[in-house]
């Protein structure tokens, strides 16, 4: 049975379709595990509904699109739980012209109070596709007198917002600069815009063909684009004041467990560091030994040593009040859960900018701190070493990568695309 919203409305299954207030640029696995979970759990989510736009391929939004933006959420402990998610009431695709015009369209309208992103950290180059997009449509709310939009970026970077503000200030400088024109309405609304730091947590890897025969044995739906994600989520968002970040409203998402602080930088670097940094050299170093998933990894001794070895050196430059050793204990049931199929070669992807975010802050603290930042450094040479070995996933440095490889002393030449002082510590 496809999936219908009128047929689960009749059922009680959903609301009726919430306005779209929301608009989100990268509907991906994650989002939909993650924001678009988070908005439905609000106890008034059934207000906020969510118009997400893909901004490269068409598959999954086309796909999306054509369930009408519902989908499945399979939660994968001991055993799978169902949810039916029905927060995302509008797909698109900004890559068509047609998609990035009901973007400027959505964003210019004064019913729409929020945008979020999730465009990984490779999306955040200024000039690039998201960044003048965003920039487009910050301009065409500002024409129509909309008022101010609260932006949110839900990647994995730290100070996230503060980054999409530089990279559209970057942007705004170009533009201007190829074109001969003055700044002065670009930067007006840059001041404006509220872009606020996040920090997100859930693991949710790539759905596979066995987990549409899973959904479609379990709820009889058939579903093109369910996701499949872990127990854990978290969400935490610096917030000084709601009513001077989120001046249009925002989901009651608190009450899903949505954490607002007034800095949310300690929150980042944990999961950044433990979390992500972890993933990264579990991704290199596991693949060289031959496996997959990282359940897989973290249950080679070796791997699992180096890990908490980083994790220690980690756990220095943290505050006490975010209990790094108890996180730890609960990344390391996260990382072992067998049933959540993590693909090593899909975590290495952008290796380059990944560990100049996760490992090398980790690698300067110590230095700094007069140690060695031994458990850094071999993170970051895993990568070098996989890289040298053959293994290669998908980067934005990929013409970089392959002129080292094809010079002399690749090592120490592929250690300078992550930094030149660690690449001084090469043996």
């Amino acid at each position: 049975m496809k999936l219908s919203r009128l047929a689960l409305q009749q059922a009680g299954a959903a609301p009726p379709r919430p306005p779209a207030r929301i608009v989100h640029l990268g509907v991906g696995a994650f989002h939909r595990a993650h924001q678009a979970w988070f908005t439905q759990h609000a106890v008034d989510g059934e207000d906020w509904g969510i118009a997400a736009f893909s901004m490269r391929s068409a598959a999954v939004s086309d796909a999306l699109a054509a369930q009408e933006g519902l989908y499945t959420l399979v939660t994968r402990a001991e055993q799978d739980e169902f949810e039916l998610l029905w927060s995302i009431v509008e797909v698109g695709n900004a890559a068509s012209q047609v998609g990035r015009q009901r973007v400027l369209d959505l964003v210019a309208s004064a019913e729409v109070a929020v945008l979020t992103l999730t465009i990984t950290e490779a999306g955040y180059l200024s000039g690039g596709p998201a960044m003048r997009l965003l920039l487009e449509a910050l301009l065409a709310r500002k024409a129509a007198g909309s008022g101010p939009l609260t932006v949110l970026p839900c990647d994995n970077l730290s100070s996230n917002g503060e980054r999409l503000r530089q990279a559209l200030l970057e942007t705004v400088r170009e533009l201007s600069s190829s074109s001969g024109q003055p700044a002065t309405a670009s930067l007006a609304v840059l001041d404006e815009a509220l872009i606020l730091n996040s920090s997100v947590d859930r693991i949710t890897p790539r759905s596979t063909d066995a987990d549409r025969t899973v959904v479609e044995l379990a709820t009889g739906w058939q579903d093109a684009v369910p996701v499949v994600t872990e127990e854990y989520a978290s969400w935490v968002l610096q917030v000084d004041s709601v009513e001077r970040c989120f001046p249009g409203g925002h989901p009651l998402w608190q009450q899903a467990g949505v954490r607002f602080v007034q800095d949310v930088e300690p929150w980042e670097r944990r999961k950044l560091w433990m979390l992500n940094g972890a993933h990264s050299y579990l991704a290199n170093a596991g693949q060289l030994r031959g496996y997959r998933t990282v359940a897989e990894a973290i249950a080679d001794p070796e791997l699992l040593g180096a890990v908490q070895q980083f994790w220690a050196e980690a756990a220095q430059h943290l505050p006490a009040e975010l209990e790094a050793a108890e996180y730890a204990e609960s990344l390391l049931a996260r990382f072992g859960n067998p049933r959540i199929e993590h693909l090593l070669s899909q975590i290495a992807q952008d290796s380059v900018v990944k560990l100049q975010q996760r490992v090398l802050p980790v690698w300067r603290a110590e230095r700094a701190a007069g140690r060695s930042g031994a458990a850094s450094h071999t993170i970051l040479l895993a990568w070098v070493e996989a890289v040298v070995a053959g293994f290669r996933s998908p980067d934005t440095a990929d013409p970089l990568i392959d002129v080292t490889l094809s010079g002399p002393q690749p090592a120490e030449q592929l250690m300078n695309l992550i930094d030149q002082d660690v690449a001084e510590e090469l043996p």
